[in-house]
């Protein structure tokens, strides 16, 4: 995408400011945006995050993920 179809009427956020607002990191932000799950626009290899979007998002809730590797179940 280019810079004039950006929003101009919605905030923008960069990937580094989303990361520290959202404490998510800049892998699974890049992944929400390609997904369609945040609103952004990708400008070479950057992304411009829409406020909005992100605030949506973050005020959703969601199921936390596993918190370390699985245990393996011994059948016998």
């Amino acid at each position: 995408m280019r810079l004039k179809d950006l929003d101009t009427d919605r905030e923008c956020l960069t990937t580094p400011q989303a990361e520290e607002r959202s404490h998510l990191s800049k892998v699974y932000i890049t992944h929400l945006l390609r997904s369609g799950t945040l609103e952004g626009i990708q400008l070479g290899r950057e992304w411009l995050i829409y406020t909005d979007s992100l605030e949506r998002f973050l005020a959703m809730p969601r199921k936390s993920g596993p918190k370390g590797p699985r245990k393996k179940s011994t059948v016998n």
